[in-house]
């Protein structure tokens, strides 16, 4: 009993992060039909600027240096919406991703230029470097704050888009772009705050990781955060951020029984999970079998 408890709460924290960039990709994938390949250099950004502006090792210090990757990010993100992505809405989804994928390699060569080469680490914050008993199981107490983070951010999210009058837009441009344009709705405005929105969630993801990982231009393409990240936004559905969440926090503790369980198999239970549902369910847990198709193409 101790163990599983001891696994589990790592599973979901382990998932936290996962969730936090697919939720991004999947808001951007929802309104603008593109699949933002550049989300892993956002992502390591977020983590390099922690590492560069955190002062100290209070708990005050991390948060808002949490908030300044965020922001950071986020600006990079509207730059990038505006110059790069928005004149490519037009051609189509391949070139829209041929761009993304180059914006990635331009952003990674930025960051190793800002920033270098060699790996860089943050300490845990001071008032999170220890450990509780739950249950007779010690568990870490940034795991425990990972998770509490992770219900925020998902309560923020549904929040925005179900209770708010930039959701609802949100929601009209994703289901029917010509039909919100009709209504009045300025959909490229739109746009440009959900690609802001899916950045700052990215930079934030980045920031949250950077005691727990090694720090280096690998991070942009991590087997532990992009690559689930992205099968997390397959498995629970294109452009569905509840579909994001339950795969991103299903997946983490997939990967940390199979850690425990099969060592052997970890890091390939991702792959098993993605390939059932790409042969069964190809539209995911939550999405829709039109932008199955549609993405396909």
């Amino acid at each position: 009993m101790n163990d599983l408890i001891a696994v589990l709460v790592a599973g979901v924290a382990q998932g936290v992060p996962v969730f936090v960039v697919a939720s991004g990709l999947t808001l951007i994938y929802g309104v603008l039909h593109v699949l933002n390949f550049a989300h892993g250099s956002f992502f390591l950004i977020g983590a390099l600027i922690v590492t560069t502006t955190l002062q100290g090792p209070s708990l005050g210090a991390f948060l808002g240096s949490i908030l300044l990757a965020g922001v950071g990010v986020m600006a990079i993100g509207v730059l990038s919406e505006v110059l790069v992505f928005r004149p490519l809405y037009k051609a189509g989804s391949t070139v829209s991703f041929l761009g993304a994928f180059a914006l990635f390699l331009a952003l990674l060569g930025l960051a190793t230029l800002v920033w270098g080469t060699n790996p860089r680490t943050v300490a845990y914050p001071s008032a999170l470097d220890g450990s509780f008993s739950i249950g007779g199981a010690r568990v870490g107490q940034y795991d425990l704050a990972l998770v509490a983070v992770g219900v925020v951010i998902a309560a923020g999210l549904w929040l925005l888009l179900t209770k708010t009058s930039l959701g609802t837009r949100v929601r009209a441009v994703s289901h029917d772009r010509t039909m919100a344009l009709a209504l009045g709705i300025r959909a490229g405005q739109v746009s440009t705050i959900v690609f802001g929105i899916g950045a700052f969630l990215a930079g934030v993801a980045g920031a949250l990781i950077a005691p727990v990982s090694s720090i280096d231009e690998g991070l942009a393409l991590s087997s532990d955060y992009m690559l689930p990240a992205f099968i997390a936004i397959i498995v629970g559905g294109l452009g569905s951020v509840p579909g994001a969440l339950i795969a991103a926090i299903a997946l983490g503790i997939l990967e940390s029984l199979s850690f425990r369980i099969a060592p052997s198999l970890s890091g390939f239970s991702y792959y098993l999970v993605v390939a059932a549902f790409l042969m069964f369910r190809p539209q995911g847990l939550l999405g829709s079998a039109a932008r199955s198709t549609a993405m396909a193409r």
